[in-house]
Order: structure tokens, then C-alpha cells, then sequence
């Protein structure tokens, strides 16, 4: 496969499950907002923060976030612009995606474009943001039933296990500080619902709460072991991350044991250290700092997949040229 190819599938898959992950974030937030009065930089700035936005300029009340993070297209985390990123790596690669996918994408892509994907975001914003993740989650289910699973899929699934991963490490980041930092609200309802909300902008609420054990160690640890450190949750932290290390060995047809590239290292390293360590080694080595190395691990193998597949380099042409030939 081309790198080119290759390196949109993957982009393409990314674009997706961030309009996802923002949706999910938004609507959230707004019904955590209608039940607790919470003060202003406990509102909106964390969800900037979680999509790594730390430049800011606009107000920080409600409408003008959502629509700064909904529509705004010069806003790469945005709901818009991620959509109409994906739609157009899925344009340049239609040969590779099949019919049925294109089609879906390029529909939501018109709507989003119309005049009521904006009425239903004024009337109707928890239905129109549950639109946004149904989008991800149909396209997804077409794929799996209509895309060869060979290596444009493999990439196609590389992207989405990364981008959710990052996703779920920043938001566990940002909300177990702004709650551990807050000490005022230990025990207190507004506790408890600051880590549901948690549970639910990954959409796991009803998976934690089906695992018993979890319950029995204080809330906010339980949540966090269950978010970064459960092996058979599909987005937690470890979960997505042994999914890329699959994917990265099925892309190079290798198996586990022999790594041969920097992207299978660097995968490697971080799932064989998560697979050693209790959520008790995560909190007494303080959390930010173990989900901090988290996300810069995830960073350092996203750019180890542009060096290692994507990146054009002249001698590794000629010698496959050589090898070709």
C-alpha cells in the first residue's frame, strides 16, 4: 500500500472519533451545568483543555464555547471541521473505502452544511449532539460490513484506537485534577456527579458500574483504574492501546515478539508498562504526571507512525525499488 493511502485511511478514522469524543464532551457538560451551579473556570475551560486548546481568546460562557468547539472550522478539534476533515480523506481515497461509506460520510457532511443540522443545534442541542456520535458509530458499523480488512483497514483501525486513547487519557487528566484540587466537594453529591460525568463522556457508566469490584475502593480511584487500566473496556486507555500495538504488528506482519520499527517500540514499552501497574502505582507516582507520560507517549507514536509509513523518504524508495526489482 502507498503511504499516502495509508496515511489518509488513518486520518480519516482519527477526524471521526474526535467529532465523536467532542460531542460527547459538550453534551455532558451542558446536563452536568443544569443540575450544579458551578463556578466559571470549573464550567467550559476543561473541555478546552481536554481538546488542547490552551489559547483561547473567546468568552467562556456556555453558547460561546459550544459554538467554538461545534462549529468553529478554524478549530481543528471542532465538531465542523473535524467532520469535513474526514469526508475529505475519505474524497481522496475512494477507491480504497467502499461506495457505502462514502456515500454515509458525504451525506452528513451536506447536512452539517445545511440550513437544519443549525435549527436542530438551536432547538434540540442533546439530539443534535447524540446525531454527531451516531455519525461515527453508523460509519464505523458500515465499514466493518463493506471495507476489505486488509491494510487500509488496519490503519483505518490504528486511528481510531489512538485518537480515543489520547481522548480518554485527557479527559481523566483534567477532570481528576479539577476534583482532587477542590477539596470542598469530597463526599458531596457534586463529587459523585463530577465522576459520573467522567464515566459518561467515555461512554462508560453502565460498563463500570456492571463491574462490582470497582465499587468496593473509593470513587475516583475505581473510576480511573476502570478508564486507564481495564483490559477488555474498548476505550480504555490499555484496551486501545494493545489495539494499536495489534494493528501495528498486523501492518508490518510481525509478531509481537519482534519489533522492527520505532511505532512497534514505542507501543511496546507503554502497554507492557500499563499491563504491570495498579491504579495504586499511577496515584503514588501522582496521577498527572503517570497520565502526562501517557499522552506524550501517545504523541511520540503518532509521530513515529508518520516517520515509520507516512513520511516520503528517498532512500527507503530506492531500497524497496532494489527489493522490488
Amino acid at each position: 500500500m502507498i503511504s499516502r493511502v495509508a496515511e489518509h485511511c488513518y486520518w480519516m478514522s482519527r477526524y471521526l472519533e474526535r467529532a465523536e469524543n467532542t460531542a460527547r464532551l459538550l453534551e455532558v457538560n451542558q446536563t452536568l451545568l443544569l443540575d450544579f451551579d458551578l463556578p466559571l473556570d470549573q464550567q467550559w475551560k476543561p473541555l478546552l483543555i481536554i481538546s488542547g486548546i490552551h489559547d483561547y481568546k473567546g468568552a467562556s460562557d456556555s453558547e460561546s464555547v459550544q459554538e467554538f468547539m461545534t462549529w468553529d472550522r478554524e478549530n481543528a478539534s471542532s465538531i465542523a471541521a473535524s467532520l469535513f476533515s474526514a469526508r475529505e480523506n475519505a474524497r481522496i481515497i475512494r477507491e480504497v473505502i467502499s461506495a457505502d461509506m462514502w456515500e454515509r460520510l458525504n451525506y452528513y457532511y451536506l447536512w452539517m452544511l445545511s440550513q437544519g443540522s443549525r435549527d436542530l443545534y438551536g432547538q434540540n442541542r442533546h439530539e443534535f449532539y447524540n446525531q454527531i456520535k451516531r455519525i461515527n458509530q453508523l460509519f464505523h458499523g458500515i465499514a466493518e460490513g463493506t471495507m476489505r480488512h486488509g491494510e487500509a483497514w488496519d490503519f483505518f483501525q490504528f486511528g481510531k484506537f489512538l485518537e480515543r486513547a489520547c481522548q480518554t487519557a485527557r479527559i481523566i487528566d483534567v477532570k481528576y485534577h479539577l476534583v482532587k484540587t477542590n477539596p470542598e466537594i469530597e463526599g458531596t453529591d457534586l463529587e459523585f456527579t463530577h465522576w459520573t460525568a467522567i464515566l459518561k463522556s467515555c461512554s462508560a457508566y453502565e460498563p463500570f458500574h456492571k463491574q462490582k469490584q470497582g465499587l468496593e475502593r473509593r470513587l475516583g480511584q475505581a473510576v480511573a483504574d476502570f478508564l486507564i487500566l481495564d483490559p477488555l473496556f474498548p476505550r480504555s486507555v490499555r484496551y486501545c492501546l494493545n489495539r494499536c500495538r495489534r494493528e501495528a504488528h498486523e501492518i508490518s506482519d510481525r509478531p509481537h515478539s519482534q519489533v522492527g520499527n520505532e511505532t512497534e517500540r514505542l507501543l511496546g514499552e507503554l502497554c507492557e508498562w500499563l499491563a504491570g501497574s495498579s491504579i495504586h502505582d499511577l496515584v503514588e507516582a501522582d496521577m498527572h504526571e503517570s497520565l502526562t507520560l501517557i499522552v506524550n507517549g501517545i504523541h511520540d507514536i503518532g509521530a513515529s507512525m508518520f516517520a515509520s509509513y507516512f513520511e516520503f523518504d528517498p532512500e527507503v524508495a530506492k531500497e524497496a525499488a532494489l527489493v522490488a526489482s
